[in-house]
């Protein structure tokens, strides 16, 4: 049977619920190219053990909820859920109940922005369960990460570090495999350990912990994609190897154009992989970061002008540009002194073009009267964008209703029967700043209405 964990939430809604920091609503300054957006931020860390037993406790790095005990009606709060969990047929690899439940790990005393040691006493051995079946890992429990940082919508970025690890486990158990790389597992769904020719089992020395690496955003939770990866995987993963020395991982991102908010940590999840890598189960050690910078990519200034008015955009190196229109009244926007589709490889000008605005034609209108309504069919031209309607009951057109419609069909209603209506119609187009500009001849028509 299984280990159950008293889990309502998935490992991936627990990776969100953990992720902290305010959100401004504030639209990012413009930084230099290559600036370190990281240069100021401090590193925090969450464990589902606590760093002193339950006086410090708290949700920020325990997930403790306050009137919460993680009972089977109330498993909400993780440290809680854990303590309760109970070991009917054993433990997976010899546990001790209401203590071994979880990883624990905390940031050591005097991290720089740069710089930072994590030290793991237990890498953790718990996974994500759907009743008493695992169906995935769960490195969540044991992270570490960064304060937000500052980002621009549409930038690059490129994220740094050198890192090394004495992270280890002495006398680990070994599995079987098939032929097929998978673990093999016993009639209780249990890993079977490898044994020698005296049907002892065998042991060895553990070295290595996989990580793994992401650019969260701290508004929903959501993972920015890697655009290239150097020393880890596409997905962010890479092997803290106590024997490997100290090595490098750079990674770049780009923070997409509808971005939520304008931030971002960086987070390192070193919990338990029990699906993936169950070896790597309980280390302890520490995986130590240095050199850690956010480098901003390569922008250009893209200046667009017109008469006194000026908007800039800034372009990652060799994208295009998006175009801006100004609004100007009795203008319609031309084009542009540069083509768009031209990579940006240095700060530009470009100066936008504008015509004064077409002035429509005469409307062209088909009258019928009909019962206290009179319908108009509409015929569009050159330069037309909708029409205005005006209607009353006297020559004079006092207190007269105006209406307009962009169709080509449109019903004056709620008309006295057998009386004349007096209508005008023009037509409209509209200029670069959404103004109506109206045909200097107005359709005059006095329709009985049936």
């Amino acid at each position: 049977m299984r280990t159950k964990f008293f889990k309502k939430v998935s490992a991936a809604v627990m990776a969100l619920t953990m992720v902290l920091g305010m959100v401004s609503v504030v639209p990012a300054a413009h930084v230099a190219n290559n600036a370190n957006i990281a240069s100021g931020i401090t590193w925090d860390y969450f464990s589902l053990r606590p760093l002193n037993g339950e006086a410090t406790l708290d949700f920020k790095h325990n997930g403790h909820l306050d009137n919460e005990d993680g009972s089977r009606a109330h498993p909400y709060c993780w440290y809680h859920s854990l303590t309760h969990l109970t070991a009917k047929d054993g433990f997976p690899n010899g546990q001790v109940e209401g203590t071994d439940f979880g990883t624990k790990g905390w940031v050591e005393p005097g991290a720089t922005a740069s710089k930072v040691r994590f030290y793991a006493e237990n890498t953790g051995w718990d996974g994500q369960y759907n009743g008493d079946t695992l169906v995935s890992d769960n490195p969540w429990g044991l992270r570490l990460y960064s304060s937000n940082m500052t980002v621009e919508k549409g930038r690059a970025y490129t994220l740094s570090f050198k890192y090394s690890s004495d992270m280890k486990k002495l006398g680990a158990p070994v599995y079987k495999k098939g032929k097929d790389g998978e673990y093999l597992l016993d009639d209780k769904g249990n890993k079977i350990p490898e044994k020698d020719e005296n049907g002892k089992e065998i042991k060895k020395d553990i070295f290595e912990k996989h990580i793994g690496l992401s650019i969260v955003n701290p508004k929903n939770g959501s993972g920015l994609d890697l655009l290239s990866y150097n020393g880890c995987s596409s997905s962010g993963y890479f092997v803290a190897d106590a024997q490997a020395g100290e090595k490098t991982i750079t990674v770049s991102f780009k923070v997409p154009k509808d971005y939520a908010g304008d931030q971002a940590m960086i987070q390192f999840a070193a919990g338990a992989y029990l699906v993936t890598y169950p070896e790597e189960l309980g280390l302890s050690g520490s995986l130590y970061l240095d050199d850690v910078k956010v480098l901003a990519g390569t922008q250009y200034a893209v200046k667009y002008v017109y008469g006194s008015q000026s908007y800039t955009e800034y372009v990652n190196a060799g994208d295009t540009a998006s175009g801006h229109q100004f609004g100007v009244k009795g203008k319609t926007f031309k084009g542009y002194s540069v083509s768009l589709s031209t990579p940006v490889t240095k700060d530009t000008t470009i100066n936008c073009q504008y015509v004064n605005t077409p002035k429509p034609g005469k409307a062209k209108v088909k009258f019928t009267a009909q019962k206290k309504k009179v319908k108009l069919k509409l015929k569009k031209a050159a330069n037309v964008k909708g029409f205005e309607i005006k209607y009353a009951g006297n020559k004079k057109m006092k207190k007269a209703k105006t209406r307009r419609t962009t169709k080509t069909s449109y019903t004056i209603k709620g008309l006295k029967a057998k009386k004349k209506t007096y209508i005008t119609v023009r037509a409209y187009n509209l200029d670069s700043m959404g103004q109506r500009v109206y045909s200097k001849k107005v359709l005059k028509k006095t329709v009985k209405v049936k």
